[in-house]
């Protein structure tokens, strides 16, 4: 690069001029001027060129950027692949078919368990009716007795002074 160069040469030009004393020096004013205006226009291109440098960077960066991202997606894509077609996959769909079929089984039992209870439950009551009817029937047979005892009471009675009535049927 001409930039370092022309500092080379202003380092060699300070160097190369004449000791005073308290450690100063005597350097060429015109050869000193000289290379700051070759400076001056080396400044510019190499200001251009740093530049060029900085814009070919941010291009590089952009595209390995760019390379980064497809190339992480044809990762994950694969990965994901593999994770479907895997060992894990596989166990997994098996314990879950497993985890189905015991659930469906003990649905079953439970469904069965539930008949059984009912039809336990259905032959309770069917039994506990029955016997409350037949308590029933005998104390409508104990009243129905009493009834006819009186009526025949009242009917030996009755019968010389009261007109006979025919009982009310019982429905």
């Amino acid at each position: 690069m001409e930039i370092l160069d022309l500092i080379n040469q202003l380092e060699a030009l300070a160097s190369a001029g004449k000791k005073l004393p308290m450690g100063r020096k005597l350097m060429e004013a015109d050869q000193l001027l000289e290379l700051v205006d070759q400076m001056r226009l080396a400044v510019p291109r190499a200001v251009q060129e740093a530049a060029e440098v900085l814009d070919k960077r941010e291009q590089i960066l952009a595209q390995s950027e760019m390379d980064s991202k497809r190339i992480r997606a044809a990762a994950e894509t694969e990965a994901r692949s593999r994770l479907e077609d895997g060992e894990l996959v596989k166990a997994g769909k098996k314990q879950a078919q497993e985890l189905i079929e015991e659930s469906q089984s003990k649905a079953t039992r439970v469904l069965e368990q539930a008949e059984i209870e009912l039809r336990q439950r259905r032959d309770a009551a069917d039994q506990y009716s029955a016997k409350v009817l037949r308590e029933l029937e005998e104390e409508v047979a104990k009243v129905h007795a009493t009834i006819q005892r009186g009526l025949d009471a009242l009917g030996h009675r009755g019968s010389q002074s009261l007109p006979e009535e025919e009982p009310a049927a019982i429905s």
